[in-house]
């Protein structure tokens, strides 16, 4: 046997290699790559790993639970003109209603979303490679669900509002709505899935006007932040987990799944008129159904739209190809 030559050698390893990844694989490998990364920084980034907030941290009477530019009405003449004390009881269901729909959105949406994950019923999904990082995130929803019933159990001490009592939120009961109009059992997941992707996207904005408010009680600026911070890791974290449960699917699951999308932007949007219909009347807030009343009537006036905007840079993070991402956008 005649011994190669060093050239030969060369062109013999450069036969062997692998091809390259294609744009599509090289994306997707970025995804996992991501996942990983977060995974593996958990132990030392994850609040729940932390000491719990101080709930002995000073509480000024004086001081408003939360921002009056965030309430849906803050601008109408009945909220304008009203005594100060049931303005401040508005503020005061204001911030157990935003922790109220946390706790909702942990519970109902992402949680159960995790566990279609980490049990394997997503085809397509590795779950085995990223069981471990999907886990880490269920344990932070737990935490965070932890660390708001703490806060708002403050509050409600305080301000004597026990009894307060909220029905459901319109993005859970939309969410349910939707997968109750498909029997398919992989329609339900996949809904449920884009459901928690586009929550856990959107969340970060939702908690960084309060996280960042000094004006409101410490208590209640502090908790918002450290539930920012993990959620800041964990927009990353979803947008990866739906890149790569998008490229796992059939043309079928695809096309649905992209579909699915494009709904809870708009649900995870809502003022929640109903919840807070409810929590005025409790509290016996002066004219709050005419208020309210007006509210609804401005906002059909509207005829709310979908943020595209928002949409296309989820659909581009996730690696849609455009055909599906124009049908999604023109329904």
């Amino acid at each position: 046997m005649i011994p190669l030559g060093s050239v030969e050698l060369e062109i013999a390893s450069h036969s062997q290699e692998a091809p390259p990844l294609s744009w599509e694989e090289n994306d997707l490998q970025r995804d996992h790559d991501r996942i990983e990364r977060l995974t593996d920084s958990w132990p030392s980034r994850a609040n729940v790993r932390k000491p719990l907030v101080d709930l002995t941290l000073d509480y000024d009477p004086s001081k408003p639970d939360y921002l009056i530019e965030l309430l849906p009405f803050h601008d109408h003449p009945i909220f304008q003109k009203a005594p100060e004390e049931y303005k401040q009881a508005a503020l005061s269901c204001g911030w157990i209603a935003y922790n109220e729909k946390t706790v909702a959105i942990e519970s109902k949406i992402v949680s159960p979303a995790c566990m279609h994950l980490i049990d394997g019923e997503v085809s397509g999904f590795p779950r085995h490679r990223h069981r471990a990082g999907i886990a880490q995130a269920l344990t932070d929803e737990a935490f965070h669900i932890l660390l708001v019933v703490q806060a708002t159990a403050v509050t409600r001490q305080r301000r004597q509002l026990h009894e307060l009592t909220l029905p459901p939120f319109e993005l859970v009961t939309s969410m349910q709505q939707y997968q109750e109009k498909h029997p398919e059992k992989w329609k339900k997941i996949l809904i449920q899935l884009a459901t928690a992707v586009v929550s856990e996207v959107m969340v970060s904005e939702y908690l960084s006007r309060l996280s960042n408010a000094f004006d409101i009680q410490p208590l209640n600026r502090i908790t918002t932040e450290i539930h920012r911070r993990d959620e800041s890791a964990h927009n990353g974290l979803f947008k990866s987990l739906g890149a790569v449960i998008y490229h796992g699917l059939n043309a079928r699951e695809r096309e649905f799944f992209v579909g699915a999308l494009s709904q809870p932007s708009l649900w995870f949007a809502s003022p929640e008129l109903d919840v807070w219909e409810a929590m005025l009347k409790q509290i016996g807030f002066p004219n709050a159904e005419r208020m309210i009343a007006d509210c609804r009537a401005q906002r059909r006036s509207k005829d709310i739209h979908l943020d595209l905007s928002t949409l296309e840079t989820l659909f581009a993070d996730l690696g849609v190809e455009n055909r599906l991402r124009s049908r999604a956008i023109s329904k």
